[in-house]
């Protein structure tokens, strides 16, 4: 059952089961402007307001990032996306799903009376101190119903700076290293929503903006970007019009919009030579990237000639630091997984599940700071594919995704294995994460 939490705490210590009022989510308008008419929308507003703003302040106290409301027949399954893992938040009647499915789209500022194509809003919201983007997508599916989608990112947690997510000081100088050459395109790699537009200006903001002039043509998403030029675009002219003028006042870096189709690869290809560029793109990861590269250039040597490296990265849970559990490795497990037994006396794993201790006759409480998962929050790993003349040959040579790895790994370049296994050493995440993480990939 859900759509307690606006309403009905959970008792307190002693277990009582008393109502306590909790501060529901507030509304502040559709992002696109367009006003709630509360006036012609008032029986849906008595129906499912109240609903929808349950439920999206569970999922935020849930650390959920996305919602997802599936009709299936006469019910509709509600699930939550916690850091990276789906979690199910129960069934409700099939209409009640479709009246809050068209209360969110009308806070949203989108057409509630439009099913058949699918359709992308967003609202203002806070909840507490902090302020939320709230995105509103909508998916038709057959027998006149939708899917709802909602993502939560919360304006208040800016992860723009490298250490923020984690790099370290040798990852941020090889990237400095790689994209100081004033030549050669930079691309961070990722789907999307995995973390690869933080990557992207965590690199950027990992430059040395001192020294080093650098220049956007992009989108930035309000950031602020210290020491970083908004270059000074006209919205008529082509994008190989603006590199050139933009190439005129000599800066050592340009950021560019996202790329996603070859038309715009060729044209940012072609200024190759004459400035370091950054972008992202959507690609599995690093390697799959460089291919994608070559793959849209039509030209391995030009796409081995213009590019200067290429990151990606993946996100794992973090373990719950009030819940956690120490243990002794086995030493030979340690060696198998590349750790130091006399480096390494001590790993982590997850607490075992409160309903698990009980089981056993062990009574213990649920952590509350974790929702007793044993995870809070989410750190990056990252992978770092350097332009050397061995990487260089292989892209120009029209190497697959898998001989690539291999090549980064054989020139001992940063892989996410590697990376992950600090996190493992220093308690922040456990095994049993990491083999969640890659099993999946």
């Amino acid at each position: 059952m859900i759509f307690k939490f606006g309403r009905k705490g959970a008792g307190n210590a002693a277990g009582n089961d008393e109502e306590v009022e909790v501060e529901l989510i507030r509304f502040q308008g559709a992002t696109n402007g367009v006003p709630l008419d509360v006036e012609a929308n008032q029986k849906l507003v008595r129906i499912a307001f109240e609903p929808i703003k349950e439920l999206f302040t569970d999922a935020i106290s849930r650390g959920a990032e996305t919602i997802r409301i599936d009709p299936k027949g006469e019910r509709a399954t509600i699930g939550f996306l916690v850091d990276g893992v789906p979690m199910p938040a129960g069934r409700i009647p099939r209409q009640r799903a479709h009246a809050m499915t068209q209360m969110a789209k009308i806070l949203a500022g989108i057409d509630a009376s439009q099913r058949s194509q699918p359709q992308t809003g967003g609202i203002k919201a806070s909840l507490g101190a902090d302020e939320f983007e709230v995105l509103v997508h909508t998916q038709p599916l057959q027998g006149g119903v939708e899917r709802l989608l909602v993502y939560f990112r919360n304006l208040d947690e800016t992860l723009d700076r490298p250490e923020e997510i984690g790099m370290t000081q040798e990852l941020r100088t090889r990237i400095r290293e790689a994209t100081g050459q004033r030549q050669g395109l930079f691309i961070a790699c990722g789907p999307s929503r995995t973390g690869v537009t933080t990557t992207l200006y965590a690199c950027l903001r990992g430059l040395d903006a001192y020294l080093r002039d650098i220049q956007t043509i992009g989108d930035v998403g309000g950031r602020e970007l210290i020491n970083i030029s908004v270059f000074e675009t006209n919205a008529e002219d082509p994008l190989e019009e603006t590199l050139k003028r933009c190439i005129r006042v000599e800066p050592d870096v340009i950021l560019l919009d996202p790329i996603s189709d070859p038309d715009v690869a060729r044209v940012v290809a072609a200024f190759h030579d004459k400035c370091t560029m950054i972008t992202e793109i959507s690609a599995k990861d690093a390697a799959a990237g460089l291919l994608q590269w070559a793959e849209w250039l039509g030209d391995p040597g030009l796409a081995a000639a213009s590019l200067c490296g290429a990151i990606s990265q993946k996100l794992i849970r973090r373990l719950c630091a009030e819940c956690k559990e120490a243990y002794k490795p086995n030493p030979s497990m340690l060696r198998k997984i590349g750790l130091d037994p006399d480096e390494t006396q001590v790993l982590y794993r997850k607490a075992r599940p409160a309903s698990e201790m009980l089981e056993r006759g062990e009574e213990i409480e649920p952590c509350s700071i974790c929702n007793d998962t044993g995870y809070t929050g989410r750190v990056a790993i990252f992978e770092l594919i350097e332009m050397n003349d061995a990487i260089r040959g292989l892209v120009a040579s029209g190497a697959d995704t898998a001989a690539l790895r291999a090549g980064a790994r054989s020139e001992d370049m940063l892989t996410l294995q590697k990376d992950a296994m600090r996190h493992i050493s220093d308690g922040t995440t456990s095994l049993e994460e990491l083999q969640r993480v890659f099993k999946n990939a």
